[in-house]
C-alpha cells in the first residue's frame, strides 16, 4: 500500500515555513537594537551606524546556540513516537512531524547530539541522555521490531542502566539542590521518563500527545527566543567617572578621538568628551552572574563542556563601587 501524499495546504505551509525560517535571525538582531534604542528611532540609527553586525551576529550565536539540536532532536523523538504508537495511521497520513523523522538522516542526529554534549550547560545533559535514549529505542523498535532481544536491550535495560549511572554521577548535586526544585528537576526526571518514552503510546492519544506539544513550541518557541535573547548584551557595559561625584553608567557604543559614544540604561545616548573622563572601569552582566552554587564532581552545573574544556581568563575583580553609579 503506498503512502499518502501529504494535503497540498500542508505541503505549502511547510514550504513557507522553511522558506521564512532564515528570516528569523535578522527579525531577532533588529528587535535587539530596537530594544537597545527604547523604541527611539534616532537612538536605534546611531547603533545601526556603529554596532557591527559581527558583534551582533556573534552574541545572536553564543546565546542561542543550544536552541538546534533542541528542536532537531525534540522534533524527531515526537515524530518516532508517533510512527511507533499509530504505524499504520502515520504511514497512511504522514504529518509533517513524521516526514521530518523520516528526512532527517542518522548521522545528523548524532552530530546534533554530539553538539549538544559540547554546548548544553551540565544541568540539561539528563535531558540530553533521554532525548538520546528515546530516539535510539523509538528507531531500533520501528526498524528491528522482530528482534525482541535487541529491543528489549535498548528500550529497557539500557535506559534502566542509564537511568542508575545518572543518579549514581549525579547525586551529589542532586541533595545540593534539595532547596532548588528545578535544578532538582532537571537532573532527576529525565533519567526517571526514559524508561516510559522508548515504548509505543496509547494509539487513541498518540497523534495528540505528539502534535500538540510540537505545535505549541513551533508557535510559543519563537517568542521566548525573543525574550531570551533581548536578554543578551551586545555592547559592554562600563561606569566612566568625570568628576570626584559623577559617574555615568552605561554601553559603549563607540569612542574616537574626542568622545566617548555611550547608551545609558534609560536609552539616551550621551557623547563624553575623552579629556573629561577621569577613569574607566568594565562591569559585569546580569547574565554573568551564576543562579545557583551546585556542583556535581567539581563541574558547575551552569557550565557546558565547552566553557569547561577552553582556556579561560580568571575574571578580574569588578570595581562594585562605580559599577553602582558612585564615585567612592
Amino acid at each position: 500500500m503506498g503512502v499518502t501524499p501529504p494535503a497540498p495546504t500542508e505541503a505549502r505551509g511547510f514550504q513557507w515555513t522553511l522558506t521564512l525560517l532564515p528570516a528569523f535571525p535578522i527579525v531577532l538582531l533588529v528587535l535587539r537594537l530596537w530594544h537597545l534604542s527604547r523604541q527611539d528611532r534616532n537612538t536605534m540609527l546611531v547603533l545601526v551606524q556603529n554596532v557591527g553586525p559581527l558583534d551582533l551576529v556573534s552574541s545572536l550565536v553564543i546565546s542561542l546556540m543550544w536552541v538546534p539540536p533542541l528542536v532537531v532532536l525534540t522534533g524527531q523523538a515526537l515524530g518516532l513516537l508517533y510512527q511507533v504508537s499509530v504505524p499504520e495511521d502515520a504511514a497512511a497520513r504522514p504529518s509533517w512531524l513524521t516526514r521530518t523523522a523520516d528526512r532527517t538522516p542518522d548521522w545528523a542526529i548524532a552530530f546534533t547530539v554530539m553538539w549538544a554534549g559540547i554546548t548544553w550547560e551540565l544541568r540539561f545533559l539528563p535531558l540530553l541522555s533521554l532525548l538520546t535514549l528515546v530516539i535510539l529505542g523509538l528507531t531500533v523498535r520501528r526498524r528491528s521490531s522482530r528482534r525482541r532481544n535487541l529491543v528489549v536491550g535498548t528500550c529497557v535495560v539500557l535506559p534502566m542502566a542509564a537511568l542508575v549511572v545518572e543518579v549514581v554521577w549525579f547525586w551529589g548535586a542532586i541533595v545540593d539542590a534539595f532547596d532548588e526544585p528545578t535544578l532538582m528537576l532537571l537532573l532527576l526526571a529525565p533519567p526517571l521518563l526514559a524508561p516510559l518514552l522508548t515504548g509505543p503510546l496509547p494509539p487513541r492519544f498518540a497523534r495528540v500527545a505528539t502534535h500538540v506539544p510540537a505545535m505549541l513550541a513551533a508557535l510559543v518557541g519563537p517568542f521566548v527566543l525573543i525574550v531570551i535573547f533581548l536578554r543578551t548584551p551586545v555592547l559592554p557595559s562600563v561606569a566612566i567617572q568625570l568628576t570626584d561625584d559623577e559617574v555615568v553608567l552605561g554601553y559603549v557604543v563607540t569612542i574616537d578621538d574626542t568622545v566617548t559614544t555611550l547608551l545609558d540604561d534609560e536609552g539616551t545616548v550621551r557623547f563624553v568628551p575623552n579629556h573629561a573622563v577621569v577613569a574607566k572601569v568594565l562591569c559585569g552582566n546580569a547574565e554573568q552572574v551564576p543562579y545557583t552554587d551546585v556542583y556535581a564532581h567539581g563541574w558547575h552545573v551552569e557550565k557546558s563542556m565547552l566553557e569547561w574544556f577552553l582556556p579561560q581568563r580568571d575574571p578580574e575583580p569588578v570595581d562594585e563601587v562605580r559599577c553602582a553609579g558612585r564615585a567612592r
